[in-house]
């Protein structure tokens, strides 16, 4: 089952790393009409890049936030699964041990 939603989740580090080439791409032909002095593939080129450069750091910073929220949910069963043994191996206070009906 996590295979399957992370098969469905569309910012897979494979595509996210794709739509980063795409853009390295546009930018390298937008320097070769730059140094050709091709106005009009620059001006198509600006275009381009000005439409695909927020998709790509949308995606780039979506895909952080998803692999901080794994890091974080597995943090969170690791502190749950620790936390009942040291409630157990805790140190006990003089007052717990002396008189139990009093807590």
């Amino acid at each position: 089952m996590a295979n399957e939603n992370e098969n469905q989740n569309q910012f897979s580090p494979k595509s996210v790393e794709a739509a980063q080439e795409v853009l390295s791409d546009l930018k390298a032909k937008a320097k070769q009409a730059h140094d050709s002095e091709d106005v009009f593939m620059m001006s198509i080129m600006t275009d381009l890049i000005s439409v695909a450069s927020p998709i790509v750091t949308k995606a780039v910073a979506r895909l952080h936030r998803e692999e901080r929220a794994k890091i974080n949910k597995a943090h969170k069963k690791l502190r749950a699964k620790v936390r009942p043994q040291q409630s157990e191996s805790r140190p006990r206070l003089r007052r717990e041990d002396d008189n139990p009906s009093a807590i």
